[in-house]
């Protein structure tokens, strides 16, 4: 088992107008939030929670499971209705690990769900979630990602949150940032591999040799 935590550079919330265009970042928080403002005439304000999790630790081996945790700080509604999720996106820029750096949020103007966190129907608590990302994962790792990326979206009024690697800072680093729990095979050494590794210990065993016959 394998745990890739999300930095504390990882996680932004990111703000946009959907009639006048405009943008920001919020970086460095205790929590990455969101809501959605139909502002009519105004254009809609919306705010997404971002998050990169490195996954170079598992790149190379066989990947049998992989599962996304988030710690919810919980949702409601100013609304009749309302709803919080976590989708995953296949970002075409290249990744550093900082969805600020990275811009990520250019390619995140979609409310699509994917992993329910609170649905006022429902009204779940708040707490730790677990999705299994597996094949996410997979498409990250065959896309030569080294990061797996993730947006948290809210239906119409919905307010709410996820902790940061920010949070507590009291705590051990990372405690409640979002990660990835993975199931993967350490890749096989090769025959050439082996020979390099035989061919060193020959050597050094030699050299040893010389050194003790001075």
């Amino acid at each position: 088992m394998v745990t890739m935590r999300t930095p504390t550079e990882g996680d932004t919330q990111y703000y946009w107008n959907s009639k006048y265009g405009d943008e920001s970042y919020t970086p460095g928080g205790t929590s990455m939030g969101v809501y959605l403002d139909m502002g009519g005439s105004y254009g809609n304000d919306y705010t997404v929670g971002i998050f990169e999790v490195p996954i170079a630790s598992i790149v190379g081996g066989t990947l049998t499971s992989a599962t996304l945790h988030v710690y919810s700080n919980g949702f409601n509604t100013n609304y009749y209705y309302g709803s919080a999720d976590v989708r995953w996106i296949a970002p075409t820029m290249a990744l550093t690990g900082n969805p600020v750096t990275d811009d990520v949020g250019s390619i995140v103007r979609s409310s699509a769900s994917e992993y329910e966190l609170w649905d006022s129907s429902r009204g779940q608590g708040a707490g730790w979630f677990s999705f299994d990302v597996t094949a996410h994962v997979q498409a990250d790792l065959t896309a030569v990602r080294q990061y797996s990326t993730y947006v948290l979206n809210g239906s119409r009024e919905t307010y709410g949150s996820l902790r940061t690697a920010e949070y507590g800072a009291g705590e051990i680093s990372g405690t409640y940032a979002p990660y990835i729990t993975a199931i993967s095979s350490i890749p096989e050494i090769s025959t050439f591999a082996y020979l390099g590794l035989a061919v060193f210990a020959f050597l050094a065993l030699q050299h040893r040799k010389l050194n003790s016959q001075r």
